[in-house]
């Protein structure tokens, strides 16, 4: 009996010891997963992903546009959904792929792994994601980039054409190099789109959990009292989102003047849509037919206390494909322009 008494700690001792070298070798293993995940970027990726699917507001980003951009569009490619774009190989996703390739080429950045957000204004690109400054320093140098400075920001700069910086590995400014410096001016001073209320609550109305989401400022934040008295039908603001899931569904938010003037503009938009044989004569029978039947099926709703009428479009997919088959048909005239535009060459001054 004693012999057993004696011998039962000496298991368990083994045993636990079994025990804390396994956790120990979990616990390795877990944290060489973690590390090999960040040096890869899968963890940013994978964080990225949840915080969009939970979190998807993102205003901070805004604080890198001037105060003064008239708009910008917000691309999330964590809430994208490529199928709602049309069938693999369509003219939609191959146009997405191409230019995916060819930056990624360029500068060794995914835009479908890479970015977590990316802003677009008339003269401004702003990314969020994960971007290493030494890697596309080398690779820009290349395509004769040089190193510049303002306001002790490091960027790469091509002289009279454009400039682009990393920050703090998390964000990514490119444009002209003017436009590159106001950036950095703005955020530094507290005079970004993100100070502008009529921006922020106007993006927040349709809301940030799109994959598309936009915002267009046409006129002063507050109409002028002949605008209200004589009822301008102008629109003051134009906000839209697009949701990819189960197709393409598109929310368009315009500000009116007043309450009668949203009526007025729904009215008149309601008599456009009716007009099959105008839609016809402008993008010809086949297309004409798809925006007829499209239009039909939008809805309108003016809201005269906000003075904001709201258009609720959804596009199929094989319409969508249709659309962008002509729209590059239609660009086929004028040369190959339509179909070899980059991204960045469409935001660049000068290229």
């Amino acid at each position: 009996m004693s012999t057993e008494s004696a011998s039962k700690p000496a298991r368990t001792a083994g045993a636990t010891r079994k025990r804390g070298k396994a956790r120990y070798i979990v616990l390795l293993g877990l944290v060489f997963s973690i590390v090999l995940a960040q040096q890869t970027g899968l963890l940013g990726f994978g964080l990225a992903h949840l915080r969009a699917a939970t979190f998807p507001r993102d205003e901070s980003l805004l604080e890198y546009v001037h105060g003064s951009a008239p708009g910008v569009v917000i691309i999330d490619p964590h809430q994208l959904d490529l199928k709602a774009l049309g069938a693999e190989g369509g003219t939609v996703r191959q146009h997405i792929e191409r230019t995916r390739d060819d930056i990624k080429k360029a500068t060794g950045i995914d835009l479908g792994f890479d970015v977590d957000k990316l802003i677009l204004s008339p003269s401004l690109v702003i990314a969020r994601g994960r971007f290493d400054e030494k890697k596309l320093a080398q690779r820009l140098a290349e395509h004769s980039y040089v190193q510049a400075e303002h306001k002790g920001v490091r960027y790469l700069v091509r002289a009279g054409e454009d400039a682009i910086a990393v920050r703090g590995g998390s964000i990514l400014l490119y444009g002209a190099e003017p436009e590159l410096q106001a950036s950095i001016d703005a955020e530094e001073a507290g005079t970004s789109l993100a100070s502008r209320e009529e921006a922020t609550s106007r993006l927040a109305h349709i809301g940030w959990d799109r994959p598309i989401l936009g915002v267009a400022l046409l006129a002063e934040g507050k109409p002028s009292l002949r605008a209200i008295l004589t009822g301008s039908t102008g629109p003051r603001a134009v906000t839209f989102g697009v949701a990819t899931q189960g197709g393409l569904s598109a929310t368009l938010a315009i500000d009116a003047a007043s309450g009668d003037a949203a009526e007025e503009l729904r009215k008149l938009l309601e008599e456009k849509r009716a007009n099959v044989d105008m839609l016809k004569a402008l993008a010809g029978p086949e297309v004409g037919a798809g925006l007829a039947e499209i239009a039909k099926r939008a809805t309108l709703t003016a809201d005269q206390a906000a003075g904001r009428l709201t258009v609720q479009v959804d596009v199929r997919p094989e319409e969508l494909d249709v659309l962008a088959k002509a729209g590059q048909k239609a660009a086929g005239s004028f040369g190959d322009v339509y179909k070899n535009v980059r991204l960045l060459q469409l935001l660049a001054p000068g290229l």
